[in-house]
């Protein structure tokens, strides 16, 4: 006997769908931007899915999100931004994931933002240094000063977008 898919789990597919064409269109976006002051460094806007996936979905629809934006960065910009995007994405994810459990209303989402970029960074950081080796040390904190910065504004902006979001789908 087939078993039938529930109207809770087709919702919940439904919204990581929705987030993971978000990621795509914010990761597209930001590659109009121009850098942030540290090179290569950038705002993370596809984050902002992940971080709602989270918040929505839990671990699962957060993981779902951040491997889709990796096969994403595979197709559009090649395999090495796809190793990237992948080591960076899933430490994030999990981190935020963290945050979020055992925050306690703590960190808030500019916290919750910051650890997911810091994470995103020293996944980054860890694939650079099995790649190009340890010359990638002198980036380190630059990397993490920046991740602070980028990660407040995707905390800021999430917790302006996170209330439209459930109210949608709710």
């Amino acid at each position: 006997m087939k078993k039938s898919i529930s109207r809770y789990n087709a919702a919940a597919f439904a919204r990581i769908a929705v987030l993971c064409a978000a990621a795509a269109v914010l990761s597209i976006l930001e590659g109009i931007l121009p850098d942030l002051p540290v090179p290569g460094a950038k705002l993370g806007l596809a984050n902002l899915a992940v971080m709602t996936a989270l918040c929505t979905d839990g671990l699962k629809g957060g993981f779902c999100t951040a491997v889709f934006k990796g096969f994403f960065a595979l197709v559009t910009r090649g395999p090495a931004a796809a190793i990237m995007s992948f080591s960076g994405s899933v430490l994030s994810t999990l981190a935020m994931w963290l945050a979020i459990k055992y925050d306690r209303g703590k960190l808030g989402f500019i916290g919750i933002g910051i650890t997911g970029a810091v994470f995103h960074n020293i996944g980054q950081i860890i694939t650079a240094y099995i790649i190009i080796g340890d010359t990638v040390r002198y980036y380190v904190p630059y990397l993490i000063i920046a991740a602070v910065f980028t990660g407040a504004v995707t905390g800021i902006v999430n917790s302006i977008i996170l209330p439209y979001y459930l109210k949608i789908n709710n």
